[in-house]
């Protein structure tokens, strides 16, 4: 599965912010209420450590009945919002099933969850075509755009690896400038999630 690690901090978050936002093609999914979601075109911050992103292009998103034999349904207008019949294991997130391939999800993490000045490891996660086996494939508007924000992060940033010297190996996890600044004045970094 597609995962794009970096390390952020809440300057550098501003720009993945204004990047994410400049984009047409992107929803994000946010609560209206328990168990109720709905697309919006733009968000003023990020402020939960979990976003959901929709690649509009991508298509419907699936309806999960709390009865796992009914067939999916679709939601039949996420602008205007829907009620979910069935919560995942985190009900602070909507819920499409195992993967959806039209879902990216930003772990929005600028703060270490295990040093007071640290800055935590944030990821983009996309499920990609590991169903697509099964008939659950992505569209290839949603893997040109994932292709593209690769391409985007590895311009703004320097790959470094999760512990030890900034220079040093395995370079994995890409820095975006003000967090790479951080931790050559000597911050710490989380090295999982």
């Amino acid at each position: 599965m597609p995962w794009l690690p970096i390390y952020a901090d809440t300057n550098d978050f501003r720009v993945i912010h204004d990047w994410l936002s400049s984009k047409r093609e992107l929803a994000y999914l946010v609560s209206d209420g328990p168990r109720r979601w709905r697309a919006v075109a733009a968000i003023e911050n990020f402020a939960t450590n979990k976003i959901c992103i929709w690649h509009v292009p991508s298509g419907p998103l699936p309806l999960i009945h709390s009865d796992p034999n009914s067939d999916v349904a679709w939601v039949t207008d996420p602008w205007r919002g829907w009620q979910e019949l069935r919560s995942g294991a985190d009900s602070n997130q909507p819920y499409f099933g195992a993967g959806h391939p039209g879902i990216l999800w930003l772990n929005h993490l600028p703060f270490s969850r295990r040093s007071e000045r640290g800055i935590g490891l944030s990821s983009f996660e996309w499920i990609g075509n590991h169903y697509g086996v099964i008939g659950n494939k992505a569209d290839p508007t949603t893997e040109s755009f994932w292709r593209s924000m690769r391409r985007w992060t590895q311009k703004q940033t320097k790959k470094i690896p999760r512990v030890g010297a900034l220079d040093g190996a395995p370079a994995e996890v890409f820095a975006f400038p003000s967090a790479y600044l951080a931790f050559e004045n000597g911050v710490e970094r989380d090295s999982n999630a």
